[in-house]
């Protein structure tokens, strides 16, 4: 793997042990994909797994399941033990074309340097009449702006879409939808970021330490409704058919 993704698999392997503690916007967005396939059975991909999610409802004969990080691939193992693991970057699927029936990728792919690449490998292992379902982040994070925090700035829905848009589908469409998750304080809000990539930097330079931190949980306080704090997260759902 290229540098750059070895240091996103040991990130992500950091993590792998309290992963689910935090993916509040993953389980959302995973029923979301998950409700929209009308395949069941078959050869399943899960691309960028993490530590797994359930196919129960869709009965797959097969799933195989891609992560770049080591210790996400031993938390499904524990999980999904008839899932086969395979640590690969999605970049460069190690499959033979043509070997999928449904493709899956829940906020993992905006992790990808090259989409263009990634999308041409969807293509080249799914199977004729394939079903994709795959969700991305995209665009910022608006109350991280008001909380004063810079975040990676991910491809926007226009770039993802033209993406797709130049390989050949049967059948192509993406929309854009804002998924809302609230926490009950400051600190899971951020440890929530990490899973998807949004990696943070303060943009009051002078200020450090205990001083910075009371001043940012004062002025989250400042955006707290009945439910929690909110974070809004602009999620692309994309629907393909090989």
């Amino acid at each position: 793997m290229a540098p750059e993704l070895d240091q996103i698999a040991e990130r992500f392997s950091r993590a792998a042990t309290c992963y689910q503690q935090h993916n509040t916007v993953q389980r959302c967005s995973a029923s979301l994909l998950l409700q929209g396939f009308t395949l069941r059975g078959g050869d399943w991909l899960d691309l960028g797994c993490g530590p797994g999610t359930s196919f129960t409802d869709v009965h797959p004969q097969t799933v195989t399941a891609v992560d770049i990080a080591p210790a996400m691939l031993q938390q499904l193992r524990g999980q999904f033990p008839n899932y086969q693991p395979i640590c690969a970057d999605a970049h460069n699927l190690p499959f033979k074309n043509k070997k999928f029936d449904a493709i899956y990728s829940n906020l993992a792919l905006q992790w990808c340097a090259d989409l263009g690449a990634v999308v041409s490998e969807i293509k080249r292992v799914s199977r004729p009449g394939a079903e994709i379902r795959l969700a991305m982040v995209a665009d910022s994070l608006p109350q991280l702006q008001q909380l004063g925090l810079s975040s990676r700035c991910f491809a926007s829905c226009a770039h993802i879409r033209q993406q797709f848009a130049r390989v050949s589908w049967q059948y192509l469409h993406i929309e854009q939808q804002t998924l809302r998750s609230y926490f009950s304080d400051l600190r899971s809000l951020l440890y929530s970021l990490k899973g998807v990539g949004a990696s943070m930097a303060a943009s009051h330079a002078g200020l450090r330490g205990q001083g910075y931190w009371r001043l940012l949980q004062q002025h989250a306080e400042s955006l707290r409704t009945q439910a929690g704090l909110p974070l809004d997260y602009k999620i692309v759902l994309i629907t393909a058919r090989s």
